[in-house]
């Protein structure tokens, strides 16, 4: 409910303030006083686009707040859903200035224009004979179907499961083609795999396979070199064992004379034995050299790999190449994961859908059982509007595929005459007739569920007379469940106002302004005649003002 809107510095409004309460309240005004502006104002505040030229005083900011109470609209979830502090009383206001700028704020917390907009959606909905044709839509048609069949609950909950449902489907499209991409991308993730484990990091020492690697390049001079030195070793002529031998057989001889030549004669002995070490140690070497054919290629094809895999992914170390193993296994194992997810998906979505149609053809059922008597109703109300020969049917069209509404498509389709064929709304009445059937379906509504605060812009344009007051009565009736403000020409229907507002527009030399007031006890009974017989008020249209006020 609407309970106080604030006006500063807007168009031809320098400050207006207008308390209003629950139930039916008017609005009236001389054409051009700036009914339209309060509207305007309304829908800036609640998220239409800013345009500064409206700005009375470019000197000034435009201020726009309203105050609503909320607490029968179920509007915590949103609150929620966007971190903002919930209160049954709810404050929206927002900000322009002559630069452009504007800010918006609910309950005092700075916002987007996106989330007051959805807000403001959620609380005030504004009819006019221009508008009416858009609300006649699809979603439009099954939320009054829904709502008179009361299973509001359940289409709730569907909607809920509907939108997992959605998303798991969109999740597993994603997937999918992330695993067509991914197929790519595999097999080069599988190529480099394959490429560090052919090296055998895990058992490959980096140094001892450079050092293998050395005596493989540089076997034929080793050979070379050990072969040398082994025939040093064996030259029976010039050979070190030659030398040695001769030389510990004289001081053999000559031990004997002085301990300094035994001292030598030791030290002849031991150096045989070191000679005799060395030359079996170079045996050795020049068997250790001496790989196969087969043992040096290996050597240098494990050489080359290593030096190629570093070189190619710029490291230089075995623990390097380790990790970037670990690194491209996991990124593997991820892409092999996308498979088993797509596979649980669509378990899960096969399940959601079979729970979805389920639903569905409940939520079906119930529509088609309560569509003839919401016709009906309908109907009995369009006779109270002087409509006696107008009709609704609903037609329904069963689909294959699961929708947010769930199997079903609906099409409300009318028709004003007798013998006349039923056609779809927009193709069948005029604005006049859209009124009333608009009136008449949001007055059932009003007793089904609660609805945000309806406003009515001069719908009642083009009726009189009884159809006039048949009108003002459906406004009041809603008046009973909603709180429901309409703009009116018509003193039928002003009359009927728990509350009446009237707009009037004041010049003089230097500005033009736009005010609203309350009016009460006389103030209203002279309204009410000027709008029965014109600007000249006579005394049977102040009695017939009287009478209409009282016969309610």
């Amino acid at each position: 409910m609407l309970s106080k809107l604030e006006i500063s510095n807007y168009a031809l409004i320098e400050n207006v303030t207008l308390h209003l309460d629950n139930g039916f309240s008017v609005i009236t005004g001389e054409t051009g006083a700036g009914k339209s502006i309060l509207l305007k104002a309304l829908a800036l505040l609640l998220g239409d686009r800013a345009d500064t030229s409206v700005l009375k005083q470019s000197e000034k900011k435009c201020v726009l707040e309203a105050i609503f109470d909320v607490k029968k609209l179920s509007l915590k979830s949103f609150f929620d859903e966007h971190e903002l502090d919930y209160d049954d009383q709810c404050i929206i206001r927002r900000e322009f200035t002559a630069s452009g700028k504007s800010r918006g704020f609910i309950n005092d917390t700075p916002v987007q224009m996106a989330q007051i907009k959805e807000l403001g959606e959620k609380l005030i909905a504004i009819h006019s004979q221009h508008q009416t044709l858009e609300l006649f839509n699809a979603e439009f048609q099954m939320e009054v179907l829904d709502a008179f069949a009361g299973h509001e609950q359940d289409v709730l909950d569907y909607r809920n499961l509907y939108q997992i449902y959605r998303k798991k489907v969109n999740k597993h499209i994603e997937l999918k083609v992330q695993e067509m991409e991914n197929r790519k991308e595999k097999d080069y993730l599988s190529f480099l795999i394959n490429e560090l484990r052919m090296a055998d990091l895990d058992n490959t020492n980096l140094d001892e396979l450079r050092s293998q690697s050395d005596k493989v390049e540089n076997a034929e001079k080793i050979a070379e070199q050990l072969s040398l030195a082994r025939s040093v070793f064996e030259n029976d002529t010039y050979g070190p064992h030659v030398g040695i031998k001769t030389l510990i057989e004289a001081f053999e001889e000559l031990k004997g004379f002085d301990p300094k030549f035994a001292d030598i004669h030791a030290r002849l002995l031991s150096l045989k034995i070191e000679l005799d070490d060395l030359s079996n140690e170079v045996d050795n070497l020049d068997s250790d050299a001496d790989l196969s054919e087969s043992e040096a290629q290996e050597v240098k094809e494990k050489m080359d790999l290593l030096n190629s895999l570093t070189f190619k992914h710029n490291l230089t170390e075995i623990a390097e190449l380790k990790t970037l193993l670990d690194e491209l296994e996991s990124k593997l194992e991820a892409i092999d994961t996308v498979e088993d997810r797509m596979n649980n998906l669509e378990t899960e979505i096969e399940a959601l859908k079979k729970d979805l149609k389920i639903r569905a053809e409940k939520l079906s059922k119930q529509r088609k059982e309560v569509a003839p008597k919401l016709c009906k109703e309908i109907g009995s109300a369009l006779d109270q509007l002087a409509m006696e020969n107008a009709d609704l049917q609903i037609s329904f069209n069963k689909v294959e595929r699961l929708g947010p509404f769930g199997l079903d498509e609906i099409e409300f389709e009318f028709k004003t005459n007798k013998g006349g064929s039923f056609l779809p709304i927009k193709k069948v009445a005029s604005g006049g007739e859209l009124s009333r059937l608009m009136l008449s379906i949001l007055s059932l509504m009003s007793r089904h569920k609660n609805l945000p605060t309806l406003i009515f812009d001069e719908i009642d344009t083009g009726v009189s007379g009884e159809v006039a007051s048949r009108m003002a009565g459906e406004f009041e009736k809603m008046g009973d469940k909603i709180q429901l403000i309409a703009i009116t020409h018509l003193p039928q229907v002003a009359a009927r106002g728990k509350a009446h507002y009237h707009v009037s527009k004041s010049a003089n030399d230097q500005k033009t302004i736009t005010s609203v007031v309350e009016l009460e006890g006389d103030d209203r009974i002279n309204e009410l005649a000027k709008m029965i017989s014109g600007t000249k008020v006579t005394a049977a249209a102040r009695e017939n003002a009287v009478h209409l006020l009282n016969i309610h």
